[in-house]
């Protein structure tokens, strides 16, 4: 659904700047198929009025050379940026810009014919779904399908819209709650297809205007070993992750991290079980507070810890000992004392929230959190064999998800990978209707 226009290269003329200086540029741009944009600049003459771009180029430090860039085409299109790089720039009489590339662009156009409702457009990467998805809102129609595959990996195959139905007296601020909704749909349609979905291009219609954001990202897991939902059935967790932007059963603090860090592709299991802990680690940390993952409370603590020390900097050493090294080590870890176990604290938690458990022990997740803790501090998993390890990596899996549907209210049919690829239900005890 990339508007076909900015498909092809289009011939700009517009304005180069850096440090305070411009220099007037004709060059030519695109969306290729990835949703990137390709830039293929004509050579500059190099004067005393363009040499910026050289001590631009050359500058001294850690950052790219950072240009920002205005141009307008024949049709009325403009490009603005101020995240323009290039991988190589030839120095002469010319200047020969080579490698274009930003992280960020916006687009402007003005459409042939006016639109009555507006139209936002997310156009995805990793899409993948047997069946175009739809429901209503009160923002307006939402879809979600996926276009013809040419199964090119890292190509732009799918979208997510949201059409207005009502007349909108303030479009902009339609614009960032239907963009605020869409990128919320993403990110849970990510975690039940079990991949990241990229979203490099962003299109809004309004009235007769046009504006697509570009942003850059980084390139697309092919697909995903462990969804959480086959791309036949996406239907349920769709209306589900609509439903939960406006009426979620939980205020779940850094939940987009947590699927983040869930829908991370690897084809290795200590990744996978690393990943999937984080996703614990983050949850407990962010949503409970100091009362629910403190021993003792900071008051009581602290005079506690000025006891420790006081007997800890006081305990004779022998003198071929580093008491200075040895003591302050000690002295700095002690605040640890205080903090509970991300076991106990996970359980606070599924406890509040609520999340069943069902079919996992104590002694799976203490198993687990044992290899995660092996392989951080040690590089290495050598409790076991592979399989085990594996076993590992699907049980906190499998426990991500049940606090994600939670977080989100779902319930209903996926699959679980615990104990094997099968279908089962959420809540454990509920059964099909």
């Amino acid at each position: 659904m990339i508007n076909h226009s900015l498909c092809e290269f289009n011939e700009f003329s517009g304005f180069l700047k850096a440090l305070e200086c411009s220099a007037p540029v004709t060059f030519r741009t695109r969306i290729n198929p990835s949703g990137e944009i390709e830039f293929d600049f004509d050579e500059i003459v190099l004067t005393k009025e363009t040499n910026f771009i050289e001590n631009h180029w050359y500058h001294k430090g850690s950052s790219l050379s950072h240009f920002s860039l205005i141009g307008n085409a024949i049709d009325g299109t403009e490009i603005t940026t101020d995240s323009l790089y290039f991988s190589s720039c030839g120095f002469s009489s010319l200047i020969n810009l080579k490698g274009g590339r930003c992280s960020k662009a916006i687009f402007h156009r003005t459409l042939s014919e006016p639109r009555p409702k507006s139209l936002l457009c997310m156009c995805l990467r990793g899409v993948r779904s047997a069946h175009p998805l739809k429901w209503q809102c009160q923002l307006g129609i939402i879809s979600m399908f996926e276009s013809p595959r040419d199964d090119l990996p890292n190509t732009v195959n799918g979208y997510i819209t949201i059409e207005s139905d009502i007349e909108i007296f303030d479009r902009s601020v339609w614009h960032n709650k239907a963009n605020n909704l869409l990128d919320h749909i993403r990110r849970v349609m990510s975690f039940a297809t079990g991949i990241n979905l990229r979203a490099p291009i962003s299109e809004f219609y309004s009235d007769d205007k046009l504006e697509v954001e570009y942003l850059s990202q980084i390139r697309q897991a092919p697909s995903s070993s462990f969804p959480v939902f086959g791309y036949v059935n996406l239907q349920p967790i769709f209306e589900v992750a609509v439903t939960s932007f406006f009426n979620p059963p939980y205020e779940v603090k850094n939940l987009y991290i947590a699927i983040d860090w869930f829908s991370m592709d690897s084809i290795y299991a200590e990744v996978r079980l690393v990943n999937a802990m984080t996703v614990l680690e983050n949850l407990v940390s962010s949503n409970l507070n100091d009362d629910d993952t403190l021993i003792l409370n900071s008051t009581k603590f602290k005079k506690l810890r000025k006891s420790l020390e006081t007997i800890i900097r006081d305990f004779p050493l022998e003198s071929a000992e580093n008491p200075t090294v040895n003591l302050h080590a000690m002295i700095n870890h002690l605040p640890n004392l205080n903090r509970k176990s991300i076991l106990q604290k996970l359980n606070i938690l599924a406890e509040r929230w609520m999340v069943p458990l069902n079919g996992i022990s104590q002694k799976q997740i203490t198993a687990a959190k044992n290899a995660r803790d092996s392989i951080v501090h040690q590089g290495l998993y050598n409790k076991g064999n592979a399989k085990e390890l594996w076993e590992h990596a699907m049980v906190v899996r499998e426990i991500v998800t049940r606090f994600l549907f939670i977080a989100i209210g779902y319930q209903g049919e996926y699959i679980s990978h615990l104990g094997g690829c099968h279908k089962t239900w959420f809540p454990p005890n509920i059964e099909a209707d």
